[in-house]
Protein backbone atom coordinates (compact mmCIF):
# COMPACT_ATOMS: atom_id res chain seq x y z
CA UNK A 1 0.00 0.00 0.00
CA UNK A 2 2.79 2.14 0.98
CA UNK A 3 4.53 1.61 -2.50
CA UNK A 4 1.45 2.18 -4.46
CA UNK A 5 0.92 5.71 -2.78
CA UNK A 6 4.60 6.49 -3.53
CA UNK A 7 3.75 5.84 -7.38
CA UNK A 8 1.03 8.15 -7.14
CA UNK A 9 3.06 11.34 -6.87
CA UNK A 10 4.99 10.67 -9.83
CA UNK A 11 1.68 9.70 -11.87
CA UNK A 12 -0.06 12.19 -10.85
CA UNK A 13 2.30 14.86 -11.68
CA UNK A 14 2.82 13.60 -14.99
CA UNK A 15 -0.80 13.32 -15.59
CA UNK A 16 -0.93 17.69 -14.87
CA UNK A 17 2.01 18.17 -16.54
CA UNK A 18 -0.31 16.02 -19.61
CA UNK A 19 -3.28 18.20 -19.03
CA UNK A 20 -1.20 21.50 -19.54
CA UNK A 21 0.42 20.31 -22.38
CA UNK A 22 -2.73 19.44 -24.35
CA UNK A 23 -5.15 22.58 -22.53
CA UNK A 24 -2.26 24.95 -24.08
CA UNK A 25 -2.33 23.22 -27.56
CA UNK A 26 -5.95 23.82 -27.62
CA UNK A 27 -5.97 27.20 -25.28
CA UNK A 28 -3.18 28.51 -27.97
CA UNK A 29 -4.39 26.85 -30.96
CA UNK A 30 -0.77 25.69 -31.76
CA UNK A 31 -0.91 23.87 -35.16
CA UNK A 32 0.17 20.05 -34.77
CA UNK A 33 3.25 20.65 -36.89
CA UNK A 34 4.76 22.91 -34.11
CA UNK A 35 3.49 21.09 -31.15
CA UNK A 36 0.89 18.15 -31.81
CA UNK A 37 -0.79 17.49 -28.25
CA UNK A 38 -0.66 14.36 -26.17
CA UNK A 39 -3.75 13.04 -27.40
CA UNK A 40 -2.14 12.80 -31.05
CA UNK A 41 0.88 12.08 -29.90
CA UNK A 42 -0.33 8.70 -28.21
CA UNK A 43 -2.36 7.95 -30.96
CA UNK A 44 0.79 7.76 -33.38
CA UNK A 45 2.47 5.81 -30.78
CA UNK A 46 -0.61 3.16 -31.19
CA UNK A 47 -0.51 3.60 -34.38
CA UNK A 48 2.54 2.75 -35.66
CA UNK A 49 3.76 0.73 -32.21
CA UNK A 50 5.26 -1.75 -34.66
CA UNK A 51 7.10 0.13 -36.74
CA UNK A 52 8.83 2.26 -33.20
CA UNK A 53 9.02 -1.36 -31.58
CA UNK A 54 11.83 -2.89 -34.15
CA UNK A 55 13.39 1.09 -33.76
CA UNK A 56 13.53 0.12 -29.71
CA UNK A 57 14.60 -2.90 -30.31
CA UNK A 58 17.86 -1.79 -31.89
CA UNK A 59 18.86 0.84 -30.08
CA UNK A 60 17.80 -1.39 -26.92
CA UNK A 61 20.52 -4.45 -28.03
CA UNK A 62 23.19 -1.06 -28.77
CA UNK A 63 22.79 -0.08 -25.23
CA UNK A 64 22.46 -3.57 -23.93
CA UNK A 65 25.70 -4.66 -25.35
CA UNK A 66 27.70 -1.27 -24.76
CA UNK A 67 26.45 -1.24 -21.18
CA UNK A 68 27.53 -4.68 -20.50
CA UNK A 69 30.86 -4.37 -21.87
CA UNK A 70 31.09 -1.42 -19.70
CA UNK A 71 30.45 -3.31 -16.57
CA UNK A 72 33.01 -6.35 -17.86
CA UNK A 73 35.53 -3.49 -18.29
CA UNK A 74 34.97 -1.19 -15.38
CA UNK A 75 34.83 -4.09 -12.42
CA UNK A 76 38.46 -5.67 -12.83
CA UNK A 77 40.03 -2.01 -13.33
CA UNK A 78 38.52 -0.61 -10.61
CA UNK A 79 39.75 -3.69 -8.47
CA UNK A 80 43.42 -3.87 -9.88
CA UNK A 81 43.41 0.87 -8.62
CA UNK A 82 42.35 0.06 -5.91
CA UNK A 83 44.63 -3.53 -5.00
CA UNK A 84 48.10 -1.90 -6.95
CA UNK A 85 48.91 1.49 -6.97
CA UNK A 86 51.26 1.28 -9.95
CA UNK A 87 47.86 0.95 -12.41
CA UNK A 88 45.59 3.71 -10.46
CA UNK A 89 49.07 6.08 -11.92
CA UNK A 90 48.88 4.62 -15.45
CA UNK A 91 44.97 4.01 -15.96
CA UNK A 92 43.42 7.10 -14.01
CA UNK A 93 45.04 9.69 -16.19
CA UNK A 94 44.46 7.87 -19.19
CA UNK A 95 40.75 7.47 -18.55
CA UNK A 96 40.03 10.97 -17.11
CA UNK A 97 41.53 11.86 -20.51
CA UNK A 98 39.33 10.11 -22.35
CA UNK A 99 36.35 11.09 -20.45
CA UNK A 100 37.11 14.79 -21.37
CA UNK A 101 36.79 14.36 -24.97
CA UNK A 102 33.59 14.87 -26.32
CA UNK A 103 31.91 11.68 -27.57
CA UNK A 104 29.86 13.12 -30.15
CA UNK A 105 33.67 14.35 -31.61
CA UNK A 106 34.90 11.11 -31.93
CA UNK A 107 32.02 9.20 -32.68
CA UNK A 108 32.36 10.27 -36.40
CA UNK A 109 35.79 8.76 -36.32
CA UNK A 110 34.09 5.47 -35.29
CA UNK A 111 31.35 5.34 -38.34
CA UNK A 112 34.49 5.98 -40.94
CA UNK A 113 36.64 3.06 -39.14
CA UNK A 114 34.02 0.58 -38.44
CA UNK A 115 31.22 1.40 -40.91
CA UNK A 116 27.56 1.85 -40.11
CA UNK A 117 27.09 -1.12 -38.65
CA UNK A 118 26.31 -1.74 -34.52
CA UNK A 119 29.65 -1.47 -33.46
CA UNK A 120 30.20 1.73 -33.74
CA UNK A 121 27.04 2.46 -31.37
CA UNK A 122 28.21 -0.06 -29.24
CA UNK A 123 31.65 1.68 -28.82
CA UNK A 124 29.98 5.09 -28.26
CA UNK A 125 27.34 3.48 -25.54
CA UNK A 126 30.45 1.88 -23.84
CA UNK A 127 32.85 4.82 -23.48
CA UNK A 128 29.73 6.98 -22.15
CA UNK A 129 28.38 3.99 -19.43
CA UNK A 130 31.79 2.71 -18.02
CA UNK A 131 33.45 6.14 -16.22
CA UNK A 132 30.56 6.43 -13.69
CA UNK A 133 31.04 3.08 -12.99
CA UNK A 134 34.40 3.00 -12.86
CA UNK A 135 34.34 5.90 -10.01
CA UNK A 136 31.58 4.50 -8.08
CA UNK A 137 33.44 1.60 -7.44
CA UNK A 138 36.67 2.90 -6.87
CA UNK A 139 35.16 5.10 -4.08
CA UNK A 140 33.27 2.37 -2.40
CA UNK A 141 36.10 0.22 -2.05
CA UNK A 142 38.21 2.82 -0.73
CA UNK A 143 35.79 4.17 1.06
CA UNK A 144 36.32 2.18 4.35
CA UNK A 145 36.30 3.22 8.06
CA UNK A 146 40.10 3.07 9.55
CA UNK A 147 38.56 1.58 12.86
CA UNK A 148 37.32 -1.75 10.66
CA UNK A 149 40.42 -2.09 8.70
CA UNK A 150 42.34 -1.99 12.19
CA UNK A 151 39.93 -4.10 13.29
CA UNK A 152 40.74 -6.54 10.34
CA UNK A 153 44.23 -6.01 11.47
CA UNK A 154 44.29 -7.26 14.84
CA UNK A 155 42.32 -9.84 13.31
CA UNK A 156 45.06 -11.38 11.38
CA UNK A 157 43.10 -10.47 8.17
CA UNK A 158 45.18 -10.86 4.88
CA UNK A 159 45.18 -8.47 2.45
CA UNK A 160 43.13 -10.72 0.52
CA UNK A 161 40.68 -11.70 3.03
CA UNK A 162 40.43 -7.89 3.93
CA UNK A 163 39.46 -6.53 0.39
CA UNK A 164 36.62 -9.54 -0.44
CA UNK A 165 35.17 -9.65 3.23
CA UNK A 166 35.47 -5.95 4.06
CA UNK A 167 35.71 -3.80 1.08
CA UNK A 168 33.61 -5.53 -1.25
CA UNK A 169 30.51 -5.87 0.24
CA UNK A 170 31.07 -2.25 1.28
CA UNK A 171 31.49 -0.86 -2.51
CA UNK A 172 28.05 -2.53 -3.88
CA UNK A 173 25.88 0.09 -2.79
CA UNK A 174 28.34 2.70 -4.69
CA UNK A 175 28.56 0.22 -7.98
CA UNK A 176 25.09 0.15 -7.93
CA UNK A 177 25.08 3.66 -8.07
CA UNK A 178 27.38 4.03 -11.15
CA UNK A 179 25.56 1.02 -12.94
CA UNK A 180 21.96 3.24 -13.00
CA UNK A 181 23.90 6.40 -14.14
CA UNK A 182 25.93 3.95 -16.51
CA UNK A 183 23.35 2.54 -17.76
CA UNK A 184 20.72 5.93 -18.78
CA UNK A 185 24.46 7.25 -20.71
CA UNK A 186 24.84 3.73 -22.54
CA UNK A 187 21.12 4.78 -24.12
CA UNK A 188 22.04 8.16 -24.81
CA UNK A 189 25.79 6.72 -26.38
CA UNK A 190 24.02 4.21 -28.67
CA UNK A 191 21.20 7.24 -29.63
CA UNK A 192 24.65 9.45 -30.29
CA UNK A 193 25.99 7.08 -32.79
CA UNK A 194 22.92 6.54 -34.21
CA UNK A 195 22.15 10.35 -34.87
CA UNK A 196 25.89 10.50 -36.75
CA UNK A 197 25.40 7.21 -39.01
CA UNK A 198 22.37 4.76 -38.81
CA UNK A 199 19.50 3.32 -41.19
CA UNK A 200 17.66 2.18 -37.80
CA UNK A 201 17.64 2.71 -34.32
CA UNK A 202 15.59 5.40 -32.14
CA UNK A 203 17.79 8.16 -33.28
CA UNK A 204 18.30 7.55 -36.37
CA UNK A 205 14.18 7.90 -36.30
CA UNK A 206 14.77 11.57 -34.53
CA UNK A 207 16.71 12.74 -38.04
CA UNK A 208 13.98 10.83 -40.01
CA UNK A 209 11.03 12.41 -38.67
CA UNK A 210 13.22 15.83 -37.94
CA UNK A 211 13.93 15.39 -42.25
CA UNK A 212 10.49 14.92 -43.57
CA UNK A 213 8.60 17.79 -40.59
CA UNK A 214 7.16 15.22 -38.51
CA UNK A 215 6.65 16.74 -35.29
CA UNK A 216 4.01 13.61 -33.95
CA UNK A 217 6.71 11.17 -35.12
CA UNK A 218 8.90 12.86 -33.46
CA UNK A 219 7.36 13.27 -30.09
CA UNK A 220 6.08 9.60 -29.92
CA UNK A 221 10.11 8.62 -30.72
CA UNK A 222 10.50 10.66 -27.99
CA UNK A 223 8.35 9.35 -25.58
CA UNK A 224 9.80 5.78 -26.62
CA UNK A 225 13.23 6.65 -25.85
CA UNK A 226 11.69 8.47 -22.71
CA UNK A 227 10.01 5.06 -21.64
CA UNK A 228 13.19 3.25 -22.28
CA UNK A 229 15.39 5.20 -20.35
CA UNK A 230 13.04 4.15 -17.03
CA UNK A 231 12.90 1.00 -18.74
CA UNK A 232 16.80 0.35 -18.06
CA UNK A 233 17.15 1.92 -14.71
CA UNK A 234 14.47 0.30 -13.33
CA UNK A 235 15.95 -3.18 -13.99
CA UNK A 236 19.22 -1.86 -12.54
CA UNK A 237 17.31 -1.08 -9.30
CA UNK A 238 15.27 -4.56 -9.28
CA UNK A 239 18.61 -5.97 -9.18
CA UNK A 240 20.50 -3.69 -6.95
CA UNK A 241 16.93 -4.70 -4.46
CA UNK A 242 17.44 -7.65 -4.03
CA UNK A 243 21.05 -8.20 -4.82
CA UNK A 244 22.28 -6.20 -1.96
CA UNK A 245 18.93 -6.44 0.56
CA UNK A 246 21.12 -6.74 3.19
CA UNK A 247 23.06 -4.17 3.13
CA UNK A 248 22.58 -1.56 5.36
CA UNK A 249 21.83 0.95 2.93
CA UNK A 250 18.73 -1.03 1.79
CA UNK A 251 17.73 -1.20 4.91
CA UNK A 252 17.38 2.12 5.63
CA UNK A 253 15.29 2.77 2.03
CA UNK A 254 12.75 0.67 3.55
CA UNK A 255 12.58 1.88 6.45
CA UNK A 256 12.17 5.66 4.86
CA UNK A 257 9.57 4.03 2.30
CA UNK A 258 7.39 2.17 5.04
CA UNK A 259 7.64 4.93 7.68
CA UNK A 260 5.81 7.34 4.74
Amino acid sequence: MSKFKDALYPLGAALGLLVIWQGSVYVFSIPDYLLPGPILVIGEIFSRWSFLLDHALVTLYETGVGFGAAILFAIPISVAVVWWKPVEKTVMPFMVFLQTIPKIAVAPLFIIWFGFGYFPKMLTSFLLAYFPIVIELITGLRDIEPEVLDLSKSMSAKPLQTFIKIRIPNSLPYMFNGLKLGALLALVGAVIGEFLGSSKGLGFLVIYANDRLDTTLLFADLVVLLLLGKLTFSVVEWVERYAISWHVVMREKEKIMFST
